[in-house]
């Protein structure tokens, strides 16, 4: 009997769940999603996770959170199965936390260090309170605190992956579900001396959430990881390259809270912070030793000259000179693009020139911004003479001159493409933008060629020139601002082994489109998607669908969670979706700027994954 492929847990507002009133989706991950839900006018947190792919995750956090009654762990208020008659998803009702997770709480706030250590003494009470019950949580991170808006209080939440004294085994690989940049050195060790262990297991203990929290502190107080690398090399860097303390790479890190940090970022379990109690301790003596410098923001805020370039800095110089620059963190203002007019600027005769400054980045842009300009003009200047040329040329054409074929034009001058993941550059002089399936530009044929008028022709290039010159003087061009792409996370339990018993590694690819759609590019949204596998893949056969997950960011990522081959049973699987001969995620085609809906291609790759990044 073929085995029905799970529901995606995709609710619409009004939906009834268990006697609670779904209003919206808060968060969505590889295994179900959290709604925001109401029962008697109460807020609720309602977590529906997929039985067919957790497994036994489901009890496992209740279990978890029944245990733990802390004022700064998550509470729980009921759990289920549902639908009733037919159950496909766990039902877990938790205290809905009004605010934001730890992260987004930082770069909106620029927070000080003296309300960084509050926040994490919250957290650090939480671990004690889940240590002390014989509770680890195993995946620590900033996206797992929420600070609460109404008194900037934090919770720990998401125990999906925690484990406890007594728990039934759910790990099948040599390390337990987690994020790898957040991983101790004491298991990346274990992970490089038995990766090829048959059977050989981690067990994570209260030093590895320790860890990750100091991995969380380091980046709220200095705007930048401690350790960086790709998934080749960040092991190694973990286990042997010693970090920089949070005071020499920002100095308004007060030195007492830098100390603490890195008495959490110790290499050997037993130099680290003995205990979350120990750590409580440490927070509040360096809380009750705060002097004013304790409220001043760490990060420098966004000012009305900030240029908008991804990690914050001002320039390219600024970035090379200045390594350990802090980033910028706060509220953003907007930026005013100037307008070209007659009273905008005195005469260039009436300005009297100013002394260069190299080493300000705001008058680096602008001597860059004049040199744009200038180029843009000339370019405007050669195009003008080149299609004068052009069109008297044209008006002495003999009467038997055939005319151009169809789809081409001789006077569209095509603008680069652009490079996968980032915006077009404005050009002087390009051809209408058109869709991949843009329909052919029709031509008429005369007998006799009617000569153009140059004036007018001349009128309408230098116009579109100026639009672009217009838009972008002085490089004032507002930047894209980059959304990031999801969060790590897991795979489902049981993956990577169904997809080694099909002779498919970690790292292949395979060819997919995406299912139900058809043309050159397609339309999506946030949410669940499918995905059929075109053509067979070691032992994978041709036309399996996969379903998972897309996110719309700058990029549209896919996480693809369970496979239903044509025939047999459906089984989990770990695949990221790669664009075709390119990077993780696909690239957004024009015609959809939407924030949870893009149009992009409609076939790409697949890559066996261990873990999503």
């Amino acid at each position: 009997m073929r085995q029905r492929e799970p529901v995606l847990a995709a609710l619409a507002s009004g939906v009834q769940v268990m006697g609670y009133t779904v209003e919206r989706r808060l968060g969505s991950g590889g295994f179900g999603a959290v709604y925001l839900a109401r029962c008697e006018g109460q807020a609720y947190a309602l977590k529906l996770l997929d039985l067919a792919r957790v497994g036994g995750r489901v009890e496992r956090e209740v279990s978890i959170l029944l245990q733990l009654s802390h004022p700064n762990v998550v509470g729980i208020h009921g759990f289920g199965k549902w639908p009733v008659v037919a159950p496909e998803f766990g039902v877990i009702i938790m205290e809905y936390v009004e605010g934001r997770q730890l992260d987004v709480w930082a770069s909106e706030e620029n927070p000080s260090a003296r309300q960084v250590a509050r926040v994490m003494l919250d957290v650090a009470r939480a671990l004690d309170g889940a240590h002390g019950a014989g509770v680890l949580h195993r995946d620590v991170k900033e996206a797992n605190v929420m600070v609460r808006t109404s008194d900037g209080a934090a919770k720990l939440v998401d125990f999906g992956v925690g484990d406890y004294v007594g728990a039934p085994g759910l790990t099948v690989d040599v390390l337990p579900p987690g994020t790898p940049e957040y991983r101790s050195p004491e298991a990346w060790s274990f992970f490089r001396k038995n990766a090829q262990v048959l059977g050989a297991i981690y067990a994570p203990g209260p030093m590895d959430d320790l860890w990750a929290l100091g991995v969380a502190l380091y980046q709220l107080l200095t705007g930048r990881p401690p350790f960086g690398g790709d998934n080749f090399t960040l092991a190694d860097i973990i286990i042997a390259q010693e970090v920089m303390p949070p005071r020499q790479v920002n100095e308004r890190v007060p030195s007492a809270l830098s100390d603490v940090c890195m008495s959490l970022l110790e290499k050997s379990p037993a130099a680290r912070m003995p205990s979350a109690r120990a750590l409580c301790v440490a927070l509040e003596d360096a809380l009750r030793g705060a002097d004013p410098s304790w409220d001043v923001p760490l990060c420098d805020a966004f000012g009305a000259d900030t240029a908008t370039t991804e990690g914050g800095r001002d320039s390219l110089d600024k970035w090379l000179e200045e390594p350990l620059h802090r980033p910028r963190r706060g509220k953003k203002l907007p930026q005013a693009v100037p307008a070209i007019g007659k009273e905008q600027a005195p005469p260039l005769e009436e300005q009297a020139p100013s002394p260069p400054r190299p080493q300000r980045a705001s008058r680096i842009l602008r001597g860059r911004g004049a040199a744009v300009l200038v180029g843009l003009l000339a370019l405007v200047a050669v195009v003008m003479v080149w299609t004068w040329g052009t069109l008297r040329v044209a008006g002495a054409v003999p009467a038997r001159q055939e005319v151009a074929r169809s789809g081409s034009s001789s006077q569209a001058v095509q603008a680069p493409a652009p490079s996968p993941g980032k915006e077009s550059t404005p050009v002087a002089v390009a051809a209408p933008a058109m869709l991949p399936e843009a329909t052919t530009v029709k031509m008429e044929k005369t007998e006799t060629p009617t000569p153009p008028k140059p004036t007018r022709k001349s009128a309408s290039i230098m116009s579109r020139a100026l639009v672009a010159v217009a838009a972008c003087t002085g490089l004032a061009c507002p930047g894209v601002q980059v959304r990031p792409p999801p969060p790590p996370e897991p795979c489902p339990d049981g993956a990577v082994a169904a997809m080694k018993d099909l002779d498919i590694g970690i790292g292949d690819r395979g060819h997919a489109v995406f299912s139900g759609v058809g043309g050159k590019v397609v339309s999506v949204r946030d949410g669940p998607v499918r995905m059929r596998l075109a053509g067979d893949w070691e032992d994978m056969p041709g036309n399996t669908v996969l379903s998972g997950e897309l996110v719309v960011r700058d990029r549209v990522y896919g996480r693809l969670t369970w496979a239903t081959p044509p025939k047999g049973r459906g089984f989990p699987v770990c695949l990221e979706v790669y664009e075709d001969g390119g990077g993780r995620g696909m690239p957004r085609e024009g015609g959809d700027d939407s924030d949870s809906s893009a149009r992009i291609f409609s076939s790409a790759r697949v890559k066996a994954v261990s873990e999503f990044e």
